[in-house]
């Protein structure tokens, strides 16, 4: 018997030896490549015609490592997918909390053009625009933006010049403009809701005589700024939006003003003077009543700022007006919507390509590298049969006793 427990010690030891050098193994392995990858990125920009392309600068790129957050994920297509919709805040938390070092830092040469790393082989990378100094928060300031988004480690990949497995991604960029705007609401009995038909126009204040946009791009006096024909109108759509949708403003002070409600309700003091604020710094938003507004993206604004429909302009209905004798108050604070879907990022359509690769859960929850399944069934199946002999040798030694 003492013979059987001795043997039954050394299958432990030998197991336990070699399944924590599998382990081991697994934990150092990533792609098992061991030299430098070539990873291509083509900035796809369709610029609008008329686009002023000397105001925009090239722009700037990191990478970084994330195979071990990426193999540790228990749903690696949520995982990837994150990115492109958190955004840029989703990005900078998720570097922050993981203490990540960017493998490199590229900025390209045009802004149409295209950015080129040289990194070690990894199964994940996070790419990330950020201004030139890698501050993530600022990535726009050139002004065009591009989604975060994670690329993985695959097989559809060349040969280049200098012997390289090269990888090519097409992003999606997006052109970034600034522009006031705000919503339209009515208050009734009912609550709130948005106000289409509202007509606004927008001036500027010379001394104290008022100025307004006109149709071509310049400024006018006018008597009857709703009635004149030369004088820009804006008109508020279905969800409230009234955006100024002209030639750039120059940096200053302007106001919006109400001219016609829709049905049923009346302007109030507050409709009659929006202030719209253009900061100088293209890096400072535009502000409307002292909110900070969101860019555009390709010349629309996000699904999360149109649902987040703020700032708001309110009108009250006839049968329902403010108090003090026609005086408007200042509204209450509105009812904030529910949470939009997508957290202030533009939607788009071309995202750049990720192979959509899905890993499949080995033993215990780990992911299996390359050999790492085999080499455990390997294993199970010599114990399968250290198991056999020791059964056999143990039957073997009872008769012999006995």
């Amino acid at each position: 018997m003492k013979r059987v427990l001795k043997l039954l010690f050394m299958i432990v030891a030998f197991m336990t030896a070699v399944f924590a050098g599998s382990g081991q193994a697994s934990a150092d392995s990533t792609t098992g490549i061991t030299q430098d990858i070539h990873i291509h990125i083509s900035l796809g920009l369709n610029l609008p015609s008329g686009t002023d392309v000397t105001k925009l600068r090239a722009p700037t790129f990191e990478i970084y490592d994330i195979s071990d957050q990426f193999n540790e994920a228990d749903d690696p297509k949520e995982f990837t997918a994150k990115f492109p919709l958190g955004g840029q805040s989703y990005a900078k938390n998720f570097i922050e909390k993981h203490s990540l070092k960017p493998l490199s830092r590229q900025t390209g040469n045009k802004v149409n053009s295209s950015i080129d790393f040289i990194v070690p082989g990894c199964d994940a990378y996070l790419i990330v625009q950020t201004d030139e100094n890698g501050v993530i928060e600022n990535a726009g300031n050139n002004g065009t933006f591009t989604l975060p988004f994670v690329f993985l480690m695959n097989d559809d990949f060349k040969i280049d010049d200098q012997g390289l497995m090269w990888f090519q991604i097409k992003g999606k960029t997006s052109l970034v403009q600034r522009s006031a705007y705000f919503f339209k609401y009515g208050k009734n009995a009912g609550g709130e809701l948005p106000l289409s038909d509202a007509k606004f126009v927008l001036y500027r204040l010379d001394g104290s005589i008022k100025l307004y946009c006109t149709n071509n791009g310049g400024f006018k006096a006018s008597a009857s700024p709703l009635s004149d024909d030369e004088i820009a109108k804006f008109t508020s759509n279905s969800a409230g939006l009234v955006m100024y949708d002209r030639e750039s403003l120059d940096s200053g002070t302007y106001y919006f003003s109400e001219v016609q409600a829709p049905k049923g309700y009346r302007i109030t003091d507050e409709a009659r003077k929006i202030e719209v604020y253009i900061p100088k710094k293209l890096s400072d938003g535009v502000k409307v009543n002292g909110t900070a507004l969101e860019e555009l993206y390709d010349q629309k604004l996000s699904d999360g700022a149109v649902s987040a429909a703020k700032p708001r302009i309110y009108n009250y209905s006839i049968e329902n007006p403010p108090s003090n004798s026609g005086k408007t108050n200042t509204p209450g604070k509105p009812n904030t919507p529910g949470k939009p879907n997508t957290p202030g990022k533009p939607n788009t359509s071309g995202k750049p390509t990720t192979p959509n690769i899905v890993r499949k859960k080995g033993l215990w929850g780990m992911l299996p590298q390359t050999g790492e399944a085999k080499s455990i069934m390997a294993l199970l199946g010599i114990g399968i049969i250290c198991l056999v002999v020791l059964v056999s040798v143990g039957r073997r030694n009872y008769k012999e006793e006995h």
